[in-house]
């Protein structure tokens, strides 16, 4: 009886009614609440910035502070404006001194391909409704692309893509106000591109995500790593070359404060302005706080439900029909995953998620693989 729920038919219908129901839960959520977090400032400053850039290329700092807190007033409840404007020394003069504010958009400015994307939108929407929405369109891609892939399977087995979605909480990624979403989907269409052999458009979207995010060369170097070893020796060159390129070209336009700096910021201590902020690099504090961020992590619920899910897709590509692009891609995400942490050892999922849902994808792929029929 049990296998017979199983092999039901309808199942797949019921696998489309769901992602049909979840996206709609997607846009609502991203159209009505909205996860305006502090992030939503800056942004709207680096979309608004051209209109208050004189010929000369000076800008009224003042004029594009009040115009930036105007936007995203409109969309904050007092409660929400209060939180992102008192509590801490560093909210208040990001919100009361203009001065403050412009000199944050270095770390901002720095997704120059981002960037680029959100003024597009903003052509046709206001800017923090712009910010959602490219957002919301990064989940429902990622969405799609898990969906297709249980989509080959049978039975119940259609269904798989729904646990990855919640462990991971694909959802609160359809308003997030920063270019991981976005990002993320670059990085998941590049792995299903891979895992069906296309290699020239796994190329592009993984330089695309590098525009979006310029650390995104952490795996693109890991990847061509994985292309040489299937001897697509050119598309690897091109991986990392233009990876390089764009990454140094995006942080040199934007201005970047460099990867101690921000780890500094980050880490360390909120500036509340950020002109000439050049920390001395201490290799002792390094250490400290990547210690103490190994332990948060570890504690992580996302971090545990990964370690479930990294497990799961090993157990089905030790079967000898998985392929070996999978397992290698399994090994450049975990790899990659690990780089990072080290660089940057934030226990935020969001820095995470390619890697995450990359796992939840060659799941969904090992899972298609049928075993070889023992031999008589």
């Amino acid at each position: 009886m049990m296998s017979a729920f199983a092999e039901w038919k309808g199942w797949r219908a019921v696998s489309a009614v769901l992602a049909i129901l979840i996206g709609f839960y997607f846009v609502y959520f991203a159209v009505t609440r909205p996860a305006l977090d502090w992030d939503v400032v800056p942004y709207t400053m680096a979309i608004l910035k051209a209109s208050a850039t004189s010929a000369d290329g000076s800008i009224d700092i003042v004029t594009l502070h009040a115009r930036s807190w105007a936007a995203v007033k409109a969309h904050l409840s007092p409660e929400g404006l209060a939180y992102l404007t008192t509590g801490t020394s560093y909210t208040e003069a990001q919100y009361l001194y203009p001065a403050a504010l412009i000199s944050q958009l270095p770390l901002y400015e720095s997704k120059y391909g981002y960037i680029v994307l959100l003024k597009a939108v903003a052509l046709v929407a206001e800017p923090v409704r712009a910010i959602v929405l490219v957002s919301l369109a990064g989940a429902l891609g990622i969405l799609t692309l898990l969906v297709q892939a249980a989509w080959r399977l049978e039975g119940i087995a259609t269904l798989a893509w729904l646990p990855i979605v919640l462990l991971f909480g694909l959802g609160s990624f359809a308003s997030m106000v920063s270019p991981d979403t976005i990002f993320t989907f670059a990085c998941v269409a590049g792995i299903a591109a891979l895992l069906s052999e296309r290699v020239r458009l796994a190329v592009f979207c993984f330089l695309i995500a590098v525009l979006l995010r310029p650390d995104a060369i952490i795996l693109n170097f890991v990847l061509s790593g994985v292309l040489g070893m299937r001897r697509q020796y050119g598309a690897a060159l091109v991986l990392v070359l233009v990876s390089a390129a764009a990454s140094a070209v995006s942080l040199y336009v934007g201005k970047h404060i460099g990867w101690w700096g921000q780890f500094h910021f980050n880490f360390v201590g909120l500036q509340n302005v950020l002109t000439d902020f050049r920390p001395a690099f201490d290799p002792a504090l390094y250490f400290k706080v990547l210690l103490t961020q190994i332990g948060t992590v570890s504690h992580l619920a996302w971090v545990h439900a990964a370690v479930a899910a990294v497990l799961t897709a090993i157990l089905l590509l030790a079967r000898p029909a998985s392929g070996r692009w999978a397992s290698l891609l399994l090994g450049a995400l975990l790899v990659a995953a690990g780089v990072r942490f080290l660089m940057y050892p934030s226990s935020e999922i969001r820095f995470y998620t390619p890697h995450l849902f990359g796992i939840g994808l060659i799941i969904l792929y090992a899972a298609q693989a049928r075993p070889r029929p023992a031999a008589a």
